[in-house]
């Protein structure tokens, strides 16, 4: 018994009744005696119901912030150029080289195609 009220203690008395009543508690979802386990897991989901509740009640009303603000000053985008220079310390990017390839002229087509004994055809005869 001592060690019932020991975890009972670490509840409020809303939850306490609520897990105690016949109507609502432990009793309902198993046999008794129930132990220790049952308990506690009876009084954390009324906890968690409780909570639920409360925070959809308030839902949109606390508009605090994530993350606190930052302990020093954040540096301008004046003072990040002064010291980092004018592309911020990064190297430019260096153009690419173009194509290497050439497409062939039509005269170029004309010799490949004569070479190899083709033709160009017209779509009703191919």
């Amino acid at each position: 018994m001592a060690s019932l009220g020991a975890v009972l203690e670490q509840y409020p008395n809303d939850v306490i009744v609520h897990a105690s009543d016949p109507r609502t508690g432990v009793q309902r979802g198993c046999k008794w005696p129930p132990t220790i386990s049952e308990i506690v897991e009876a009084c954390d989901k009324r906890v968690a119901e409780i909570q639920n509740k409360q925070r959809f009640e308030t839902w949109g009303q606390r508009n605090e912030l994530a993350l606190p603000a930052p302990d020093k000053p954040v540096p301008t985008y004046d003072e990040l150029k002064e010291k980092y220079g004018a592309n911020f310390g990064l190297t430019p990017v260096e153009p690419r080289p173009g194509p290497t390839f050439k497409s062939p002229s039509m005269d170029d087509l004309r010799a490949h195609y004569a070479q190899f004994g083709l033709a160009f055809r017209k779509k009703s005869e191919a």
